[in-house]
């Protein structure tokens, strides 16, 4: 081999040697899983919604109150039905808008000769979404059924919708769920209350204001209340300034602390002209056994009115101002987590 033809080779192969490099150097290296999430959460089932939804906002510091009594002279828990374990047996559910498939708790039970208002987990591959309807007829382990059905509702969404049939307003966000009063953990969620309307509730704005979206058929003729900020939607809390010393009942401590730091939004009325009720999950009555007492009229009776909330300001600040409490943790997914100073 002449010394011409060797020093071309050599260039040939350095040359080859160099490319390969090249081609070598910028491979990209195979991208590493994200390590998943193993942070503080709530469950999407137990503790649903945006970490910016009406259920899940506590009072902002800016929170603006104006004392109102609501007058009861009794208490007592609106009982809402819920079904929503993603393994509860799969039932079609008779309703005025076909035969959706939804998860049956089968210990539940219902006789639909009241005005309740019932949510089910529907029956999707993410399990992930809820319908809502009353009243509920259901037999334990029977097929459930209802005469008015409302729109689908994701449990990751704002939860604002649902079967309540004075205000439009969910039958699952601000309820008191099996489970949190008798657990060692604050409240972490607004309340939902029934008010009195023939003496409380105000005709003003139609008789409701955001985030209701409307108001009982009756209202023109029931609503009978002289306060006008006080309609279906209102925001109800005690000042942050309020004496609890004098509750010594441990349930009526724990809803009043829920009322201090998130309020109680006004989503139905009552039967009776001095009555008010809380709204809980059937099956956690014996959680709250002094639902009756003179401690708990007196609570509900010390209430005031959010006078600043609403869409724009909710709790009675804007998004990102100061909260009473720290705001809703992430999902076990690590996502639904509300931001840094929320």
């Amino acid at each position: 081999m002449t010394g011409s033809r060797l020093r071309v080779l050599l260039a040939v192969l350095i040359a080859a040697i160099t490319v390969t490099g090249v081609v070598v150097a910028t491979r990209s290296p195979t991208a590493a899983a994200p390590e998943p999430y193993r942070g503080p959460s709530r469950d999407l089932r137990a503790h649903p919604f945006a970490w910016d939804s009406i259920w899940n906002l506590p009072l902002a510091g800016s929170a603006q109150y104006a004392r109102f009594d609501t007058r009861a002279r009794d208490v007592y828990l609106d009982i809402e039905n819920i079904s929503v374990d993603p393994a509860a047996p799969v039932r079609d559910l008779d309703s005025d808008n076909g035969s959706p498939r939804v998860r049956v708790d089968p210990r539940l039970s219902a006789d639909g000769s009241y005005n309740n208002c019932s949510t089910f987990l529907a029956d999707t591959p993410d399990a992930e979404t809820v319908v809502a309807g009353q009243p509920l007829k259901l037999d334990p382990g029977g097929t459930p059924s209802w005469n008015y059905t409302y729109p689908p509702v994701p449990l990751r969404g704002d939860g604002v919708l649902g079967c309540h049939g004075g205000s439009n307003l969910s039958g699952i966000g601000g309820t008191i769920r099996v489970g949190e009063m008798s657990g060692p953990d604050p409240l972490r969620h607004a309340l939902k209350i029934n008010l009195n309307c023939q003496l409380s509730c105000s005709t003003a704005l139609d008789g409701f204001r955001w985030p209701a979206m409307k108001a009982d058929a009756a209202w023109r003729d029931q609503y009978r209340g002289a306060d006008p900020n006080v309609n279906m939607g209102t925001l109800l809390a005690l000042a942050p300034d309020t004496d609890l010393s004098w509750i010594t009942e441990k349930d009526t401590r724990k809803i009043a602390e829920a009322l201090r730091d998130y309020g109680a939004y006004v989503v139905d009325e009552t039967g009776g002209e001095d009555t008010n009720a809380l709204n809980a999950q059937a099956g956690a009555e014996p959680e709250i056994p002094n639902i009756d007492s003179r401690q708990m009229v007196r609570l509900f009776t010390s209430l005031s009115v959010v006078t600043n909330s609403a869409r724009e300001t909710p709790g009675g600040g804007p998004l990102g101002s100061p909260r009473r409490v720290a705001c809703a943790l992430p999902f076990p997914d690590g996502t639904g987590g509300a931001p840094p100073g929320c």
